[in-house]
């Protein structure tokens, strides 16, 4: 990389957490219609806590979490917001075309260990998102800590999920080592970039 003249978060996060390698097939664990919500998310700081939600998505549709009251009380205010977007406008590709944020039942399609996988992209994508921001000097520590509870909070769940068959069990692992991988890496980027200064807003 042209930037590791200094200890960089590039190293930390792309070089230990093991990024894909160039030229290799990569198959997309996300749908379209969440897809549309990355793209939406144009902001690090909106781009993360998507990540994690499509991620919490599918530990939740394996059983693997429960949904949060906080979670459910979002739900509810987004879907009321939805409903009034739709009465105001039908027609209109905003609310007529994206799935429901609350309607997790279009990931039965996908097997439990493309689930898995869709965790573990969900990480990588976060740590490709952290690091471009880095590379053109924004504030990259707010998602950082976010990063590293997410999976400080994941990773205990993810051990004590039963899997079923070699697919499913190979999966599971590589969910488990990814999560403990990024936990250890996002530490080192910790020390690496400075605390914010200012408060983020509540």
């Amino acid at each position: 990389m042209p930037h590791l003249a200094k200890a960089s978060l590039s190293l930390v996060l792309a070089i230990c957490l093991g990024m894909p390698v160039l030229g290799a097939p990569k198959k997309e664990y996300f749908t379209e219609d969440e897809l549309d919500l990355i793209r939406d998310a144009q902001e690090l700081s909106a781009r993360v806590p998507t990540y994690f939600k499509l991620a919490e998505r599918r530990l939740i549709f394996l059983g693997i979490m429960e949904k949060s009251a906080q979670q459910i009380e979002k739900e509810r205010k987004e879907r009321e917001k939805r409903e009034k977007e739709q009465k105001k406008s039908s027609d209109t590709r905003a609310t007529a075309n994206k799935a429901p944020v609350d309607d997790m039942s279009y990931l039965d399609t996908f097997e439990p260990a493309d689930l898995l996988r869709g965790y573990i992209q969900a990480l990588d994508e976060v740590t490709t998102n952290i690091d471009d921001a880095y590379s053109r000097k924004l504030d990259v520590r707010d998602s950082l800590e976010d990063l590293a509870k997410f999976v400080r909070d994941t990773a205990p769940l993810l051990e004590k999920f039963k899997a079923k068959g070699d697919r499913e069990r190979a999966a599971l692992q590589d969910a488990i080592d990814k999560a403990k991988q990024t936990a250890a890496d996002t530490k080192e980027a910790l020390g690496i970039v400075p605390k914010t200064e200012k408060k983020r807003k509540p």
